[in-house]
């Protein structure tokens, strides 16, 4: 998902693609010349902001787990 933000109006515009027209669904503006940004990045969600996902150290990133069936 992707977003931008309309210089006229100023509100955020989301798309699933980069490509194609876009205008802005609120004035109809041209956005299709601004940068789009990935929505995750841009608007994270409020868990991400309460509950952050810590980074693995690289002496935990090579273990490997055994599957038991």
């Amino acid at each position: 998902m992707y977003t931008k933000t309309c210089s006229r109006c100023y509100r955020p515009s989301f798309r699933s693609s980069k490509q194609g027209k876009w205008n802005c669904p609120i004035c109809n503006h041209n956005l299709a010349t601004f940068r789009a940004r990935d929505a995750g990045e841009a608007y994270p969600s409020s868990l991400q902001k309460k509950y952050p996902i810590p980074q693995q150290s690289e002496s935990h990133s090579n273990t490997t787990f055994d599957t038991y069936i």
